[in-house]
This record gives C-alpha cells, sequence and structure tokens, in this order.
C-alpha cells in the first residue's frame, strides 16, 4: 500500500508524524520541567500522579489508539489515516488548550461583562505525554472516539448524507462522554479540575462540555469528508493545509458560539442549577 502511495501523500503524513512528535517532546518537557512557564497548577491530593503510574496509564489509551489507526490505515490508507490522527489531535488540542489558558489567565471576561465572575475554565491533573497543557492522550481519546463513531455511524446508515452521519457519530460520542465524564472528575480520580461556574450544568459537568463533545464530533467528520474533493482541487498538499484552514474556521465558530451561550447563561439563569441522577 505504502510503496504506491503518492511522493505528496508520502511527505504529507511524514510532515505530520514529525510534527505532532516535536509538539508532543516540547510540551511533555515545558509541562514537567518548567511547570512555571505556563503556571501550570500543583498535583496536590491527585491520586496515581507519579511519573511511573502516569505513564502506565497512557499506555491504555495509546494501546486502544493504536487499534483505531491500524483500522483506519486499512480503510483510508497512509495519507488518509494520518490526515484523521493528525486533525483530531489538531482541532481538539487547539479548543482544549484555549478554554485551558483563557480560563488560567482570567481571560474569559474580556467577552463580556456577563462572565466577570468565572475565575476560570478547567485544566487536566495528569499525563506523562502533553500537548500544550492538554494530556497527549486527551487528543488521542478524541482520535479514537471519534473515529469508532464515526465508522459506526457510516456503518449503520451507509446512504444517508454525510450530516446525518455525522450527526449520529456527534451523539453516540455524546452518549459515552454522559457516563465518562462525572467518573473522570470524581474525586478519587480527578482526571480534570473544574473551576468554571457555568449557569447550567448536568451531573456536575458544564453543559457546553457536552455540547462541545457533539459539536466537535460531528463537524469533523463532515471536514474530513470532504478531504478527498479538497484534495482533488487543490493538490495535496495545498489541499491537506487547506483541510486544517478549515478545521481552524470550525473550531472558532464552536468556540463563538459556546461564548455566546456562555453570556446568554450567566445573564438569564440566576441562581445556576445542576441535574443531577441520584446525587451523580
Amino acid at each position: 500500500m505504502d510503496a504506491a502511495l503518492p511522493a505528496e501523500e508520502k511527505n504529507v503524513s511524514l510532515a505530520i508524524g514529525i510534527f505532532m512528535a516535536a509538539v508532543i517532546a516540547a510540551s511533555t518537557v515545558l509541562h514537567h520541567l518548567f511547570p512555571q512557564v505556563l503556571s501550570v497548577p500543583p498535583n496536590d491530593g491527585v491520586n496515581f500522579s507519579g511519573y511511573l503510574q502516569m505513564f502506565l496509564l497512557d499506555l491504555v489509551p495509546i494501546g486502544i489508539g493504536a487499534v483505531c489507526f491500524y483500522h483506519a490505515l486499512g480503510k483510508y490508507g497512509r495519507y488518509g489515516a494520518m490526515m484523521f490522527l493528525g486533525g483530531s489531535f489538531f482541532f481538539t488540542g487547539l479548543a482544549e488548550n484555549v478554554w485551558v489558558l483563557l480560563g488560567r489567565y482570567h481571560l474569559i471576561s474580556a467577552f463580556s461583562s456577563q462572565l466577570k465572575d468565572v475565575s476560570g475554565t478547567y485544566y487536566f491533573t495528569r499525563g506523562f505525554f502533553w500537548w500544550g497543557e492538554i494530556p497527549a492522550v486527551i487528543c488521542l481519546s478524541w482520535f479514537f472516539i471519534a473515529y469508532a463513531c464515526v465508522h459506526i455511524a457510516d456503518v449503520l446508515l451507509p446512504r444517508l448524507s454525510i450530516w446525518v452521519k455525522a450527526a449520529l457519530g456527534g451523539f453516540l460520542a455524546l452518549s459515552l462522554d454522559l457516563w465518562l465524564d462525572p467518573v473522570q472528575v470524581h474525586p478519587y480520580w480527578q482526571s480534570w479540575k473544574w473551576i468554571s461556574n457555568e449557569s447550567i450544568k448536568l451531573f456536575s459537568i458544564p453543559l457546553s462540555n457536552f455540547a462541545g463533545w457533539f459539536l466537535v464530533i460531528g463537524l469533523f467528520a463532515v471536514a474530513f469528508d470532504r478531504l478527498p474533493r479538497i484534495t482533488a482541487r487543490w493538490g495535496v498538499r495545498k489541499g491537506s493545509g487547506l483541510f486544517f484552514l478549515l478545521l481552524i474556521a470550525l473550531k472558532a465558530a464552536v468556540l463563538t458560539l459556546l461564548m455566546v451561550y456562555g453570556v446568554i447563561a450567566m445573564k438569564y439563569v440566576v441562581p445556576p442549577v445542576n441535574f443531577t441522577l441520584w446525587g451523580v
């Protein structure tokens, strides 16, 4: 398969792999050895936060991601698989880093006076490998969840439009997140900590988090579906760049939408509400 791969596809795939490795290496060193640069919060009271423990925990999603990547190689080829993997890291990693750093440096209030009381958003507590201020396995988890959910939607609804399949994939991912996130933020586990005082929460998780899952997975599926047409028109190298620019535009739209929602909710939903089930 690789022998027949066009040179431009090989070069783009290699460039994505090198870029990902470089960002992860630099971010990991920066986070662990120079935490003061990005004001990394301490891990006081967080279980399983020793270096060996974090490394071993990272191996689990790495293994799952490897299985999904192997499947993607068979379905899309090396170029398609690398674009799905690299696009997932870029798309979700950009969003998560923006939200974390906006909150960490108290920049949320710059968007509206309604957000002046928002002291932060959230931050991740543990991870051996990092992508900016996001554990690399979080981005990898977005990859294999997006890949699995979109693939399942494609198998179940092969004849329907990409918009319908993307919506189903986003819904499947959202359904998974509804039970996954409350477990991850349990005091015993504390994979990340919420600081946000959003007005509407579900299972003690900000509603925007679940909306983000649906939108990010669904929109990424639509963008990836457009990739062959983009590269057919503009060529592999330029088309790949346009694909990542499309992801930036979609991400800006999602962040703007969630920011507008936050302003409206903070203004009109008073006092805040938390929809729970049996105290969860």
